[in-house]
């Protein structure tokens, strides 16, 4: 009888650690469950709902790049999923956050902006003439230009020309060729210390010295196309000359092209479309002229101040510079505008 009371006990204590050791397992393969604190994530879904439920998608200030919405719903919804599961630990509850708010940061920077006003120095949107749209009176002359090599300067006999522009509108943007060019009285204005260029180009070739934009050639500031079509500034600062050139951003040929560059002590600019294409680290503040000179578009110097007799002069007369293409809403800023400004420009430029 006690060996039959021993075997019960001793296949009762089996049973239970069979059902504990069953038990165990079970509770193993069952998936760990948290319980973080959903305050910060929460608030910062409400903060990118808020944004993405009162914007807009378009191309004119206060609408949001085309695209933006999406890639901003798509995060909140990311969001939302981690807050509503109970498999995130505090750790990755955070890391969610954070991601939407950068999310939100990317979003922000998308913003389509009124550019700058009280920094535009001068906008030539060349709807029927040189005329300055900023009201600052930088009123442009048509004018012909030399070419020819230096040995044998020749009037170019060659007004800018009024074509249709990017959007087939007559009269609307100008052809230049053959040292055709448009000159710009000199003001103080004109040589400010950090500047921004803005414009649509169709060049027709590759010329090493297409010139679209200059105030007394390298020895003031000069915005041109080179002979590999990169983007090409140079100015001349207090510290020297620095020439930089948007290596990798080319521009194409026959196709309207939106280019831009800026520059402030410490940081030179490319843009070609809506891409920002180089960041240099060039320092120096851009000197003043120390006599006026007028600035001139599709030229490398006005007409009346070329020299072809003394090779020492700064305007001597080596060789022809000019665009050789399609030129259109030009803007002048006083300052170095932020990458999401210049994009605001595109956008808002690139359709009717």
């Amino acid at each position: 009888m006690k060996t039959y009371y021993k075997i019960a006990a001793i296949s009762m204590l089996a049973l239970v650690l069979l059902f504990n050791l069953a038990a165990c397992k079970k509770d193993a393969n069952k998936p760990q469950t948290y319980n973080p604190d959903h305050a910060k994530i929460g608030l910062t879904i409400d903060s990118a709902t808020l944004f993405y439920s009162n914007s807009t998608e378009g191309n004119k200030p206060g609408d949001y790049a085309v695209g933006a919405r999406t890639d901003l719903k798509k995060a909140i919804d990311l969001a939302n999923a981690t807050k509503e599961s109970t498999k995130y630990s505090q750790q990755e509850v955070d890391n969610a956050a954070a991601n939407l708010h950068r999310a939100i940061v990317a979003f922000q920077s998308r913003l389509i902006q009124e550019v700058s006003v009280e920094n535009l120095i001068a906008q030539w949107k060349f709807n029927g003439n040189a005329d300055d749209a900023s009201g600052n009176g930088h009123n442009g002359t048509l004018m012909t230009g030399y070419i020819g090599p230096g040995s044998a300067p020749v009037d170019g006999n060659t007004l800018p020309k009024l074509i249709a522009n990017r959007f087939n509108q007559a009269n609307s943007a100008y052809d230049f060729q053959n040292g055709a060019n448009v000159e710009v009285p000199y003001t103080a204005d004109l040589n400010p210390k950090e500047f921004t260029i803005s414009l649509w180009v169709k060049r027709h070739e590759t010329n090493p010295d297409n010139y679209m934009f200059s105030l007394n050639t390298y020895n003031g500031f000069k915005f041109q196309l080179q002979g590999s079509n990169f983007l090409f500034l140079t100015i001349h600062a207090d510290n020297g000359y620095h020439d930089v050139d948007s290596n990798p951003g080319v521009v194409p040929a026959d196709v309207w092209t939106f280019i831009s560059a800026s520059y402030t002590n410490g940081t030179m600019k490319f843009y070609v479309n809506d891409k920002l294409v180089k960041t240099a680290d060039v320092t120096g503040v851009p000197i003043t002229l120390a006599s006026p000179v007028n600035l001139t578009i599709g030229q490398q110097l006005p007409k009346g101040k070329m020299n072809f007799t003394d090779t020492s002069s700064p305007f001597y007369y080596y060789g022809q510079a000019f665009f050789k293409g399609s030129m259109d809403d030009i803007r002048f800023y006083n300052r170095a505008l932020t990458d999401a400004e210049v994009l605001s420009i595109y956008t808002i430029e690139k359709t009717l």
